[in-house]
């Protein structure tokens, strides 16, 4: 029993300490995107809170989690912080690609609805959502995953933006939505994502839908 018990510990400590290696090389590929040490730090923290095993997951609990006084640091990073979000994205689908690639990788696309209370929240519209199990308030957004036999990640999204949210100027200031943000199609959202994979040499053997 006992050198089970030793096998266990070790087997432990070594997952941990590569997971740990992994994850320094992470945070490592995407420092540059960020301007500040205190931002840096905040966007490794928040990281890191997002991996704990939480109930739900938003600006509140990951503050409590995280030891923080409430979810204002949080909230600011996310909606004013200054960092390179792009960049991070793909920085992290290069990352992601070193770490899984295969000669059969797969990218796969497919979209999921945020149940919402209200429609304040950007996107959010009463609209069909397969996670929903049919039409609700929600956000939906159009996801890229990169897999293959060693695993698999999300490297990329893209909000969608029904056609009366993209029309409508004062909500639009409101929300801050960018103006070079306008409206378009699921498939060409995934077009786009697509694109910007190739462009960051991701090999991928396949390409599937849901």
């Amino acid at each position: 029993m006992k050198t089970i018990k030793n096998q266990v510990a070790v087997e432990a400590t070594i997952a941990e300490r590569v997971w740990t290696a992994a994850f320094g090389s992470l945070m490592a590929a995407v420092a540059v995107c960020f301007p500040r040490r205190d931002s840096r730090m905040l966007g490794r923290a928040m990281t890191q809170g997002m991996l704990m095993e939480l109930e739900r997951r938003n600006c509140w609990t990951l503050a409590e989690a995280l030891g923080h006084d409430g979810p204002h640091r949080l909230q600011h990073f996310l909606s004013r912080g200054a960092w390179n979000h792009d960049l991070a994205r793909d920085r992290l689908a290069v990352w992601v690609a070193a770490e899984l690639t295969d000669s059969e990788a797969v990218l796969i696309v497919d979209e999921t609805g945020d149940e919402k209370s209200s429609t304040d929240c950007v996107g959010a519209s009463h609209q069909y959502s397969g996670a929903l199990g049919g039409v609700g308030l929600c956000q939906v957004a159009v996801h890229l995953t990169y897999a293959s036999p060693r695993g698999h990640a999300l490297i990329d999204r893209e909000l969608y933006l029904p056609a009366a949210w993209a029309e409508d100027e004062e909500r639009r200031l409101l929300r801050h939505v960018p103006d070079e943000v306008t409206f378009a199609t699921k498939p060409q959202l995934a077009a786009a994502m697509l694109h910007r994979a190739r462009q960051l040499g991701l090999p991928a053997r396949w390409f599937t839908a849901h």
